[in-house]
């Protein structure tokens, strides 16, 4: 299987980047294609969560933490420098259960984890868990073009951060820094998940830049949608 891959390690813009998924989820795709990515620090919420519920917003405002709404449903989750984001977009000829896109991406995580020698690997519908701790969460949002899921990997984030930024934690969080014993870089963990697509799910990796249509679309919806109080800060 022929897979687009998209890679932006650099730390940056939430507000652009959550711009980007919809962007992809609301353009033309004829393979699959991968995205991963890195925010600077930011307490990103579903499409439906109240902001004053799940977030500690002058905890946030104090301490330059971003907060910004996906387009996506799902929980509220807080993103830094120590996180890896996988978005995993398929074309509407997969089908239309987002199930689908949630099992290709957690058998995608499981298969790294183990790469990196962990064990006691479980996983829900939308979680990967090592150890019965959450170190990924899934969200996703099916539309007339694609089927998009998109997650967390918690690789050595600042728990205490994470921890003050949120109201609520539905479960405990963990780092795969902390579970392997070591610290973990996004670059290695990036490297073992490309390696376990070429190796493990024999998919053919083409490394690829966004298309002029795809930021011509993340930039409109930038400023028109993301960059606004009254999409972010919703109840």
């Amino acid at each position: 299987m022929n897979v687009r891959v998209i890679e932006s390690l650099i730390p940056s813009d939430p507000y652009m980047n959550l711009a980007v998924e919809e962007a992809l989820n609301n353009v033309e795709v004829d393979k699959p294609v991968m995205r991963f990515w890195v925010n600077k620090p930011a307490v990103v919420l579903g499409r439906f969560e109240d902001i004053l519920s799940e977030v500690n917003v002058e905890y946030c405002l104090s301490n330059d933490v971003a907060i910004v709404r996906r387009h996506s449903g799902g929980g509220t989750v807080y993103h830094d420098e120590g996180n890896l984001n996988i978005t995993l977009v398929l074309p509407r000829s997969y089908g239309g259960r987002l199930t689908l896109c949630y099992d290709i991406l957690k058998d995608v995580l499981v298969s790294t984890l183990n790469s990196l020698g962990l064990k006691n690997i479980t996983t829900t519908s939308n979680e990967v868990l090592v150890n019965d701790k959450k170190v990924s969460g899934m969200a996703g949002s099916l539309t007339k073009y694609s089927l998009l899921c998109h997650s967390t990997l918690l690789v050595s984030s600042d728990l205490t951060k994470l921890r003050s930024s949120l109201r609520r934690l539905k479960k405990e969080v963990t780092t795969l820094s902390s579970e392997v014993g070591y610290y973990t870089t996004i670059e290695e963990v990036y490297t073992y998940l490309i390696k376990s697509l070429n190796e493990v799910f024999l998919w053919r990796i083409f490394i690829d830049d966004l298309t002029v249509d795809e930021v011509k679309l993340a930039e409109e919806l930038y400023l028109s949608k993301y960059l606004r109080d009254s999409w972010n800060f919703k109840t």
